[in-house]
């Protein structure tokens, strides 16, 4: 019995097609690599130079405060971003492998405006430092610098899907919606009204301005 020889050329033509048909389908039939790289790293170097400012801010309040309101709120500002700064720092390294390098402009991976964002209150100590009544201008300006992070903490949770980044953003949304509604209390008891608005904070629980 005789068989044909396949020339090489055929052989390896084929081979080679059969190898591509099925790299397609290994393609079509993989999940896709999650686009959160940039999103999650825009939010970590947006988000510690935003807490950075807040934290400033509460320092200033620390000194400067009249109630006994401001006073506890700005101790628990201090405490509770400032380890969320070593927190998300630590999650940085761990995602990318490198330090964090602040960034201003990092929001825009998230898709948010930079009035979104909170950052045009970035300046806040010097904004409220020796301004008077003070407890009322440090809580219209806490309060839409809150609302910026809730936006940032809240579109990072949709792009990403690293345990310890959506725990830290959940857990920041949570505590700023709460100091919102606490500060827009004591703004209502003691100086007649909450935090005034704007078209851009009317999605964000609480009032105020855009963060």
């Amino acid at each position: 019995m005789h068989f044909r020889r396949v020339p090489a050329t055929l052989t390896a033509g084929l081979i080679l097609a059969v190898l591509l048909l099925a790299g397609c389908g290994d393609q079509g039939g993989a999940s896709p690599p999650a686009p959160t790289s940039d999103a999650q790293r825009g939010f970590l170097t947006a988000m510690v130079p935003h807490h950075t400012s807040a934290v400033d801010m509460a320092k200033v309040a620390q000194s400067e405060g009249q109630s006994d309101f401001v006073q506890g709120l700005a101790d628990e500002i201090v405490l509770s971003q400032t380890g969320e700064i070593g927190q998300m720092r630590r999650i940085h390294e761990r995602l990318f492998n490198a330090p964090l390098e602040p960034d201003m402009g990092g929001h825009m991976a998230l898709g948010l405006s930079a009035e979104e964002a909170g950052m045009g209150h970035m300046d806040g100590a010097n904004m409220i430092r020796g301004k008077q009544p003070f407890d009322r201008v440090f809580v219209d300006e806490m309060v839409p610098h809150h609302q910026g992070a809730i936006r940032m903490a809240e579109a990072v949770q949709g792009k990403t899907r690293d345990p310890a980044l959506r725990k830290l953003a959940k857990d920041i949304v949570t505590a700023q919606r709460r100091e919102i509604k606490e500060m827009n209390e004591f703004r209502e008891r003691e100086f007649g009204g909450p935090v005034p608005s704007s078209p851009a904070a009317d999605a964000t629980p609480g009032g105020g301005h855009s963060g």
